[in-house]
């Protein structure tokens, strides 16, 4: 009778266990998805406020290129090798630019906090502490009791 009871609580603190730990890592997925589905969005827009701008400040200085040379397809080309330039420019330096921020910020995302077995660990240490605390109490009142209530 005492193995089954015990068995049976091990298995309910295990179900327990494998309860909370399904709901801790539903949760990180979530806050995971956000910051990522986060970042896209602001990505896109600010990748179609950005595209309206150049295009704009292109024109721009096309109108303004075409009075000083005179000609209007000269200042397209002369604006169209500056926009290559500058890509070609992104492109060579995207490690230092894009990619190592990229990096740091999702490692720091994704590798900074309190893992699982942390939180884990500390709610046992938690759950220990108490314990023992109640067995502290109930051995002073157990003391208390066998000297007749009297204070010592």
């Amino acid at each position: 009778m005492f193995e089954s009871n015990g068995t049976s609580k091990v298995t309910d603190d295990l179900r327990s266990l494998l309860y909370q730990v399904e709901r801790y890592l539903r949760l990180e997925a979530v806050d995971k998805l956000t910051v990522v589905t986060t970042c896209m969005i602001l990505a896109a827009v600010t990748f179609a406020i950005a595209t309206s701008a150049i295009f704009f400040l292109s024109t721009g200085l096309v109108k303004t290129l075409t009075l000083a040379t005179e000609n209007e397809m000269v200042s397209y080309y002369i604006v169209g090798g500056g926009l290559v330039l500058i890509i070609i420019l992104f492109y060579l330096l995207r490690k230092p630019l894009v990619e190592n921020n990229m990096v740091r910020v999702l490692s720091k995302s994704l590798l900074e906090g309190q893992s699982l077995t942390n939180s884990l660990a500390a709610k046992a240490d938690k759950a220990e502490k108490i314990h023992k605390l109640a067995e502290s109490l109930a051995k002073e009142l157990d003391d208390y009791e066998e000297e007749g209530g009297k204070e010592a």
